[in-house]
C-alpha cells in the first residue's frame, strides 16, 4: 500500500487521539476500572459505527463538505445549524483543552510556569495550522509513529506495577461522571472528510483506513487506561501522566508525559486543519481569515475563561459530540435514500442500532446541561 493509506490512518488517529486520553483514567478511576473499561468499550463500538456510518455518506456525495456541509445538503437548514454549532463548541472546546494540557505537561518536563508553555506551544502550532494538508498530514503521520512508541514504553514501564486493589473496586454513584470525557476522546469523525481527500481516486482504501484509524485509539485507550488505573487507582491525577511518574519515577514521568505532549499537539494540529477548512470551504472564507478564527477563540477563552482540563473535556463532548452523533446517524439513513454517488460499500441500515445512538446521545447533552456548573 503506498504512503498515503498510512497517511489517511494517521489522520483518523492523530484527530481522535488528544486531549481525551490523558482525561479518561481519572474519570475513570471514579467508577472504577471494570465498568470504566466496559463504557469506554461500549462507546468505542458506537465511534466506531458512526465513523463508518460517515464513510458511506462520503461515499455516497460526489462533492466535498465538512459535518455540517453535508448536514446542509441531506437534511436541511436547522439540522446544519445544529451541527455548525456542535463543530464550533466541540473543536473550540478541545483546542482550548490542548492549551491548558500541553502547558502542565510542559512544565512537569522542563520546569518553569504552565502559562509560559501554553503560550509558546500556542505560536508553534498555530504557525504549522498556516501549512497546506499534505505537509500537515505527513507530520501528522510522525506524530502518531511517536505517539505509538511512547505507548509501548508506558505498557513497558508500568505493566509490572499493576495492583490488584486498583482494579477491583467499583462506585456506582460516579457511573455518568466518565460519558462526556469518552464521548470527547472518540470524537474524531469529522476526519473521514480529511481521509477522503487523502485517498481521493483510491476510494476502495477508505473504508479499511477509517476502520484501522478507529480501531487503534480504542486499543490505545484501553491499554492505557488499564495501566494507569491500575498502577495509581483512586489516586489517578486528572492529566493521567502526572499520577503515573509520580507512582513510578522520572522515567515514566518523561514517557508519560511525552505522550501527552505528542498526543495533543498532533489533534491540536488535525482539529484545527478541520476547522480552518470548515470556516474555508462551508462559510467561504479566505485561508488566513480562517486560520484566524481558528486560532484566536482558544487563545481567548485559555487566557480569560476556562481553566478546567476534565471539565472542559466533559461539556464538550456531551454537548458537541451528542449532536454531532445524531446528525451522523441522521445523515446516514438520509444519503442512502438521496445519495448522489455509488458507494464503494454499503452498510445494513441499522434502525434500532441508530435509534439506540440517538437515545443515548439526547440523555447524554441532558445530563450535561442539567449538571453543567461554571
Amino acid at each position: 500500500m503506498k504512503l498515503g493509506f498510512w497517511e489517511a490512518i494517521a489522520a483518523m488517529v492523530g484527530t481522535m487521539i488528544g486531549a481525551g486520553v490523558l482525561g479518561l483514567p481519572y474519570v475513570i478511576s471514579k467508577v472504577g476500572l471494570s465498568i470504566g473499561l466496559v463504557m469506554l468499550l461500549l462507546l468505542g463500538v458506537a465511534a466506531l459505527i458512526l465513523n463508518l456510518m460517515l464513510t458511506e455518506v462520503v461515499l455516497r456525495t460526489t462533492a466535498s463538505h465538512q459535518l455540517a456541509g453535508y448536514a446542509k445538503k441531506y437534511l436541511g437548514v436547522i439540522p446544519y445549524r445544529f451541527e455548525t454549532l456542535a463543530v464550533i463548541i466541540g473543536t473550540y472546546g478541545g483546542l482550548t483543552a490542548y492549551l491548558i494540557g500541553e502547558g502542565k505537561v510542559l512544565s512537569i518536563l522542563l520546569g518553569g510556569k504552565e502559562l509560559t508553555y501554553s503560550l509558546f506551544f500556542f505560536v508553534i502550532i498555530s504557525f504549522l495550522l498556516l501549512f497546506e494538508i499534505k505537509t500537515i498530514k505527513i507530520f501528522g503521520l510522525i506524530i502518531v509513529c511517536c505517539l505509538l512508541v511512547v505507548v509501548f514504553a508506558i505498557v513497558l514501564l508500568g505493566g509490572g506495577s499493576l495492583k490488584i486493589e486498583n482494579m477491583n473496586y467499583s462506585d456506582f454513584s460516579n457511573i455518568f461522571i466518565p460519558y462526556g470525557v469518552i464521548l470527547f476522546a472518540y470524537g474524531g469523525a469529522a476526519a473521514v472528510v480529511t481521509v477522503r481527500q487523502i485517498l481521493r481516486r483510491n476510494e476502495k482504501k477508505i473504508l479499511p483506513a477509517v476502520l484501522i484509524g478507529t480501531l487503534i485509539p480504542i486499543v490505545i485507550y484501553v491499554i492505557f487506561t488499564l495501566v494507569i488505573v491500575g498502577v495509581t487507582g483512586r489516586a489517578t491525577t486528572e492529566i493521567a501522566t502526572v499520577g503515573l511518574g509520580q507512582a513510578l519515577g522520572p522515567w515514566m514521568l518523561l514517557f508519560g508525559n511525552l505522550f501527552a505532549f505528542f498526543a495533543m499537539g498532533s489533534v491540536f494540529l488535525n482539529g484545527g486543519l478541520i476547522l480552518r477548512e470548515f470556516y474555508q470551504y462551508d462559510f467561504h472564507i479566505h485561508k488566513i481569515w480562517a486560520w484566524l478564527l481558528v486560532i484566536s477563540v482558544p487563545l481567548v477563552l485559555f487566557l480569560f475563561v476556562a481553566h478546567d482540563f476534565v471539565k472542559t473535556m466533559g461539556v464538550a463532548g456531551g454537548l458537541a459530540y451528542g449532536i454531532t452523533g445524531i446528525t451522523i446517524v441522521s445523515l446516514f439513513w438520509k444519503a442512502k435514500q438521496k445519495g448522489d454517488r455509488q458507494p464503494e460499500f454499503s452498510l445494513p441500515r441499522f434502525r434500532i442500532i441508530g435509534s439506540v445512538l440517538i437515545l443515548t446521545f439526547i440523555l447524554g447533552m441532558i445530563y450535561t446541561l442539567v449538571t453543567f456548573k461554571l
